[in-house]
């Protein structure tokens, strides 16, 4: 990211050991727990492809037993900042897989993921609460969460208001465990192999989430994160047809987005998303990213996407 980054500004450096995100910790580290049986094995090459578990008869699932260990992760990114002398002079940034993902992730489906929600939702609040303990302003949070607009995609329209309810509580109970921190919210469709679990024809699931947890933000006191809003997915370009972009016309002012655009592929049609994101909004975009970060991309597909990012920066930057 240093050698990089050209010049731009990165609010954060993100550091993460598992560059398939969640995968070890699925894999190996829920494998280990005693109070769980593994009901299906997987290698994680594909959705259908992923181990789940179940929790044994008479055993309990306890929240201690099923952190990510992010607090150690952050002391060894911080001792590697130390190592490049660039101690003090950035954040990092620790990205917080939502709980919501996770339970769905272990257990394997909604219904037995919810049933386990709040086990799993008080280890990651517990990660937060410990993450900012220790290393207070020098971090970035961004929580991670393809589940919310998985959420929207298989639930017909007139069932999304309960949806709403539901996932902006529970999203918001986890920001509120840090609310002097600063968060990213980190929208996807996943990206498991570099594809998405769907693929949008909208953005206005997205929409109709961010402008309910403004408001269930506002009720706790808790400020509004920047949001990454993925609008590329996979490895195909963003779209470029002005009425998938319709929706951010009725997103709250005040929201900041991240224009989750950058395709290195498709230069041109990166560009052209950028600049319908921007007219929709009626608002300049706070940053540019990757539809889902670099984790599934090779070195040099990375750096090409990085570099393109940096020529977007700048080049509204200087609008």
């Amino acid at each position: 990211m240093l050698g990089h980054r050209d010049g731009a500004t990165l609010t954060a450096l993100p550091w993460d050991r598992d560059p398939r995100w969640i995968i070890d910790w699925l894999t190996y580290h829920l494998a280990s727990l005693p109070a769980l049986d593994q009901v299906r094995g997987g290698d994680s090459r594909g959705y259908d492809d992923m181990p789940y578990y179940r929790v044994r008869p008479g055993h309990l699932l306890r929240s201690e037993d099923i952190g990510l260990a992010r607090v150690d992760q952050a002391d060894a990114a911080f001792a590697a900042l130390e190592r490049l002398g660039t101690a003090g002079s950035l954040r990092v940034q620790v990205g917080i897989p939502n709980a919501l993902d996770l339970a769905i992730f272990a257990f394997g489906s909604m219904e037995a993921g919810c049933e386990w929600l709040p086990v799993v939702q008080a280890a990651v609040v517990d990660e937060v609460v410990g993450l900012v303990a220790r290393w207070g302003d020098r971090l970035q949070l961004q929580l991670e969460t393809p589940a919310v607009l998985v959420a929207y995609h298989l639930t017909p329209e007139p069932a999304w208001p309960v949806v709403t309810g539901r996932i902006t509580a529970q999203v918001a109970e986890v920001l509120a465990a840090a609310p002097d921190t600063r968060w990213v919210l980190h929208l996807c469709y996943g990206d498991l192999e570099h594809v998405p679990v769907f693929t949008p024809t909208d953005l206005r699931s997205a929409v109709v989430f961010l402008n309910a947890l403004v408001d269930v933000l506002a009720e706790r006191g808790v400020p509004m994160p920047t949001v990454h809003l993925p609008i590329a997915s996979g490895d195909s370009p963003p779209s470029t047809d002005p009425a998938f972009f319709d929706a951010l016309r009725g997103l709250r002012p005040g929201v900041e987005i991240i224009a989750g655009v950058v395709a290195e592929d498709n230069p041109d049609e990166t560009r052209q998303a950028l600049k319908l994101t921007v007219d929709a909004l009626g608002r300049p975009v706070a940053g540019v990213a990757a539809a889902c970060g670099y984790g599934r991309r090779t070195e040099p597909a990375a750096a090409a996407n990085l570099k393109l990012a940096t020529q977007l920066a700048t080049e509204w930057s200087a609008r």
